[in-house]
């Protein structure tokens, strides 16, 4: 994965969960500056996270949530606990497989 391509996927998610707050903020009848107030944010920089621009961290979301008096796993939604991301390189990545060993073959002494 090329470092584009995840910078892609970053702005992906970032929007998947800038759309997540926006239908929460509407079931609570909320407006950004009430989260803006809630995390000592600027109303644009709330709204640049809520556009994907600007990522949440863990602490915010988790403020976001309690705001909202949901969980994280309610704001974030099944799709996005529950996506994957890449795969991390393992440090034995690229060796060659072992040869498979005969069936009748003895350990050595």
């Amino acid at each position: 994965m090329t470092a584009s391509t995840m910078e892609m996927d970053r702005v992906q998610v970032n929007k998947r969960v800038g759309l997540e707050i926006k239908a929460w903020l509407a079931r609570r009848e909320l407006r950004q500056v009430d989260i803006a107030q809630a995390l000592g944010l600027s109303q644009g920089a709330v709204s640049q996270r809520l556009m994907g621009r600007v990522s949440f961290s863990v602490e915010e979301l988790l403020a976001v949530a309690g705001l909202l008096e949901i969980t994280l796993a309610d704001l974030l939604g099944s799709g996005l606990l529950n996506a994957q991301g890449p795969r991390p390189a393992t440090q034995d990545e690229g060796l060659q497989k072992l040869p498979r060993l005969d069936s009748n073959q003895q350990p050595f002494d």
